[in-house]
């Protein structure tokens, strides 16, 4: 069966409107992943530790508390995390619920360096290693605990960090145990809103 010109010339509109479409996506996923490695992710121009441009500002309300990530790229041992939430006015970050787990890890991997599929950064918590029981910054016993898989080590550090993979699915997400000298990417502070 022959075309009629207009169904040619409709077939060609098509073509076009879709090319025009996918050199808009393809241009916006490049300025995405450009703004991603300058801004969002955690490294942005050659300043070694910043705050997304939040301090003052919340990245995730909860219990009437702010949090914001604080990111390094010579990665931060404990007492410099520690120092970055000062900064901020406030402290490394407790994880209250289940539901305060969840938004807290969307927020780690919503800043995931552009070049790793995981980000590590240090929280508040404290592993008793006795009892091998997490609690909060207060000495309180945690309400909720996430490990990752065989975390706490058997002979168990006192420290915790969260680890969040960008693979949502993936099982190795949660607290992990380990010593105040290791180097995370950052840090989550807690302020009083």
């Amino acid at each position: 069966m022959a075309m009629s010109n207009l169904s040619v010339a409709m077939i060609l509109m098509t073509c076009s409107i879709i090319a025009r479409i996918e050199s808009t996506a393809s241009t916006n996923l490049e300025n995405y992943i450009a703004n991603r490695n300058e801004t969002s992710f955690g490294f942005k121009s050659r300043h070694t530790t910043f705050a997304h441009e939040n301090v003052g500002r919340c990245e995730v309300l909860y219990g009437g508390k702010c949090y914001i990530l604080i990111m390094s790229m010579a990665r931060m041992v404990l007492s410099q995390a520690q120092s970055a939430c000062k900064s901020a006015k406030g402290r490394l970050a407790n994880i209250y619920s289940e539901e305060h787990f969840h938004l807290i890890r969307a927020l780690i991997r919503s800043r995931t360096p552009i070049k790793h599929d995981y980000n590590h950064v240090w929280l508040g918590l404290l592993l008793d290693v006795e009892t091998r029981r997490v609690k909060l910054s207060n000495g309180q016993w945690a309400p909720f605990t996430k490990w990752i898989p065989n975390r706490p080590y058997s002979s168990p550090r006192p420290y915790i960090g969260m680890h969040v993979n960008l693979d949502n699915k993936s099982d190795g997400q949660g607290y992990f145990d380990t010593w105040s000298s290791y180097t995370l990417l950052g840090g989550v502070c807690e302020i009083q809103a």
